[in-house]
């Protein structure tokens, strides 16, 4: 089912890709991202931002991880990735800078700093010590929280969904009208599959559904991945 998805998303949103292709707002990381290293899980993705595509590079694969699972979650607004360097001071007195790998903008305008690092660095005495101190230089100035995001961080059933609301974060407006006027129909919980049959979508749906789910307009019986088994319920925003 999800590979027909993959299909219909390739013929029928190819303006709209190479749109994002061609045309996404450049990064807007200060500090430069290496395009390419050696050991180490480089990139970029393109995102939906408040003015348009927008890109955003990442440089590891918890990054890569951390910011999809950030973008897609209920009360994103924008992330900025690679900030300017924070000056602050060290626990022993000196002065050093800090570079915050993402900066997390929610939609009341609560601004999150956010820095991404490997749990068996992010347990030291050292790395909290300073980063108390950066907590310190940072709040009220450039931010209103602090964060660490680590591995263990990641919730894999949410990894799982951000990874799947990305890839059908591009509108279908056919099958998103029926999808959206078969789900005002649904009384009880009922399977994607079984939805999209009574829809007559088939897996070519699925994508629709994955939106639905998004934007509130279909609900999880139960927290879990999204797949075809899965249970679904109306949505509030029906």
């Amino acid at each position: 089912m999800k590979g027909e998805d993959h299909e219909k998303n390739g013929r029928e949103n190819g303006s709209e890709k190479s749109r994002e292709r061609f045309n996404p707002a450049p990064s807007r990381a200060v500090r430069p991202v290496p395009k390419s290293s050696k050991g180490h899980f480089v990139g970029a993705l393109v995102f939906e931002g408040e003015n348009g595509p927008q890109t955003l590079h990442f440089a590891s694969l918890t990054e890569h991880n951390a910011s999809l699972c950030l973008i897609y979650r209920p009360d994103f607004h924008d992330i900025e990735e690679q900030l300017a360097a924070l000056h602050f001071t060290l626990p022993n007195g000196k002065p050093s800078r800090h570079f915050f790998d993402f900066r997390v903008t929610q939609k009341g305008g609560r601004r999150v700093c956010i820095s991404v690092k490997p749990e068996r660095i992010a347990v030291t005495y050292e790395y909290r010590a300073m980063m108390a101190e950066v907590k310190r230089a940072a709040i009220g100035n450039i931010c209103d929280a602090v964060a660490t995001i680590t591995e263990r961080n990641i919730d894999p059933v949410e990894l799982h969904n951000a990874k799947l609301f990305h890839d059908a974060r591009h509108r279908e407006p056919e099958i998103d009208e029926i999808v959206l006027k078969s789900l005002a129909e649904v009384r009880d919980p009922t399977t994607i599959n079984e939805f999209l049959l009574k829809a007559g979508l088939g897996g070519r749906g699925f994508f629709s559904v994955a939106r639905a789910i998004r934007f509130g307009q279909a609900t999880l019986f139960t927290p879990e991945p999204i797949r075809g088994k899965t249970l679904i319920v109306r949505g509030e925003a029906v």
